[in-house]
């Protein structure tokens, strides 16, 4: 391209000149650029305020949904010519990796792709590199394509060796969160489960890769069975296209995408680009609205990741902690998703392994009020949207979720454990004094009474019942239909979707795309996608004056503008923060 620089003085420099022209000219991104991604970890679901990444320069995260749009978008940009990710994952959830791989398939089939890895640690890693156009290895690396395996840790002998006696209740045979404190080993029902999610797993990953590599499904399986495979079985195996090192495979997609023409004599040259930056640079021929310009319809994307508890949520104070989705919070968002009026459909994106019973409640009550006021809703499962996780979802207009997510788990399960044992070996007292028989009723001293192991026998059967009506009213489904794939069971995606619990597999793209249909727009109409609930230092250093919801109709508005001053309508705009992290006690789980 600017080849006839080659011979002249100061070449490099008129070199970096020209290619900074260039990228000015093209909002950022040099034109023939080949992006990169580092994929030794899964990008988040969700981030939010994070100081300490302000400080050592890493800027805010790049979240899943910002990398699947991103890759989708270059492959039909003109500016990007290839892609190249260093794929070396340890472990990960099956659903996020589905997602990010279609978006590459996408991409693949439109450009120049290549993978490369010191080594593939297991079975999700190689799953995901497969996509890849090119598929390349360092000499001492494994491929491992293990299939899949599911351990569960039993403690009841030890806790009661340890004097620690576990009382827990479960709606469900198939509810086996509290399996670990009072089992010694799988029950059937647990077996059953397991065995059935992980046979779901391996049929998806063996499908996909067989198709990405040509290779039969039959052929795979056997090459599975011998894993993890050293360099010369995986190639041989077609698993793996060329072993080589890191600056051989920049060399091979610098000539895979005619890099070479720019800089023959060094491909290191060529003009690269992080997807975290390219996310975030102008598409290519957009710009600012223009006066009398229709804009663009509005999606209010609400994100619901973590443990579902009661209260405002949030990350915890520890740097290492980890963040809860509160009920207030999430509430809240969609009370403001639906009052705004430029938002014309919700997608609920929902990454939870479920949680409090009351907070998850709380979000389903809105829920229902959205598809109440005729505002679309639609929820699009993550890696996991079981429990509570499926509880707020399960009144959506429409489910989507990846063939991988584990979802369902239609159960309930309470309970406490008893150290009263446990102390009296160690030498610590404990007493109390209290005003009502219940008062201590799940205090760790003492086991339950039979009147109090009455109650919460009664409470785990009204919570699992109005569980089990809320689904068939949502899904329009009997109950009896629903208690047959209920009882505390999780499935894939992909299982949920045959049984009635989900309506459709894909991502997030595929759950917006039906919020727009259900909204009246054509699938491929461009929208605008707004993030809620706020996580920015702005929303944490402007919280709300009330819970009225930021934005209103315009009669409310009207109604309000006569009764208040001006200055009380602008600070109706302010979103709600995020707080610290709630703890439960004595509170019932799904």
């Amino acid at each position: 391209m600017f080849s006839f620089l080659t011979d002249v003085p100061g070449t490099n420099e008129l070199r970096a000149i020209v290619r900074k022209v260039d990228t000015a000219r093209h909002r950022g991104v040099p034109s023939g650029c080949v992006l990169e991604l580092d994929l030794q970890s899964l990008p988040q679901e969700s981030g939010g305020f994070d100081p300490l990444a302000m400080l050592n320069g890493n800027g805010k995260p790049l979240l899943l949904r910002e990398a699947v749009a991103a890759i989708r978008r270059a492959a039909d940009d003109d500016r990007i010519a290839g892609l190249i990710a260093r794929v070396q994952v340890p472990a990960a959830a099956a659903g996020p990796v589905q997602e990010l791989r279609d978006a590459i398939v996408e991409f693949s089939d439109a450009k120049p792709s290549l993978a490369w890895a010191e080594t593939y640690p297991g079975t999700m890693s190689y799953y995901l590199a497969s996509a890849f156009r090119e598929v390349w290895m360092q000499p001492s690396g494994t491929v491992g394509l293990v299939g899949f395996a599911t351990n569960a840790l039993f403690l009841r002998d030890a806790l009661a060796k340890a004097g620690v006696q576990a009382q827990f209740i479960a709606r469900g045979e198939y509810k086996s969160a509290a399996n670990m404190f009072t089992e010694e080993n799988y029950t059937d029902a647990h077996r059953e489960a397991d065995g059935r999610l992980i046979e779901s797993l391996h049929e998806q990953v063996l499908g996909a890769v067989a198709a990405s590599r040509h290779l039969e499904a039959a052929d795979l399986d056997a090459l599975a069975d011998k894993a993890p495979l050293l360099r010369d079985d995986a190639v041989t195996g077609r698993l793996v296209d060329r072993i080589g090192f890191r600056d051989e495979a920049y060399a091979r997609i610098a000539e895979l995408t005619g890099a070479r023409d720019v800089s023959p004599d060094d491909p290191e040259a060529a003009p690269r680009l992080y997807l975290s930056r390219y996310a975030r640079t102008a598409a290519s021929g957009s710009g600012p609205a223009l006066p009398g310009r229709k804009s663009k319809p509005t999606i209010a994307v609400v994100t619901l990741a973590g443990p579902i508890v009661s209260g405002r949520g949030g990350r915890t104070l520890s740097p290492l902690g980890t963040s809860s989705a509160g009920g207030d919070t999430i509430a809240a968002a969609l009370r403001e998703a639906c009052a705004d009026d430029d938002v014309s459909a919700v997608v609920l994106r929902v990454d939870s392994p479920g949680g409090s019973v009351t907070g998850s409640e709380t979000i389903w009550r809105e829920v229902v009020r959205l598809r109440d006021a005729g505002k679309p809703i639609v929820a699009s499962m993550g890696a996991v949207a079981a429990s509570g996780g499926y509880y707020v979802s399960m009144a959506a207009d429409a489910i989507v979720a990846n063939a991988g997510t584990l979802t369902g788990s239609i159960g309930v399960v309470t309970g406490k454990l008893v150290a009263r044992e446990l102390k009296e070996r160690l030498g610590i007292g404990s007493d109390s004094v209290r005003t009502n028989l219940n008062a201590d009723a799940w205090s760790v001293n003492a086991p339950f009474t039979d009147e109090q192991h009455a109650h919460v026998e009664a409470e785990a059967d009204l919570f699992y019942t109005d569980f089990v009506q809320r689904v068939a009213d949502g899904r329009g489904m009997t109950p009896e239909a629903v208690d047959a794939v209920a009882r505390g069971r999780v499935w894939t995606g992909a299982d949920a979707k045959e049984r009635g619990l989900v309506d459709e597999l894909g991502g997030l793209r595929t759950a917006i795309n039906r919020a727009k249909v259900l909204a009246g727009f054509d699938a491929d109409a461009e929208v605008k996608l707004v993030a809620l609930p706020g996580s920015s230092l702005l929303d944490m250093l402007r919280p709300k004056p009330s819970s009225q919801p930021a934005a209103a109709s315009l009669p409310d508005a009207f109604g309000a503008l006569v009764g208040r001053s001006a200055s009380v309508l602008l600070t109706q705009a302010e979103r709600s923060l995020t707080g610290v992290n709630a703890l439960w006690l004595g509170d019932h789980r799904f």
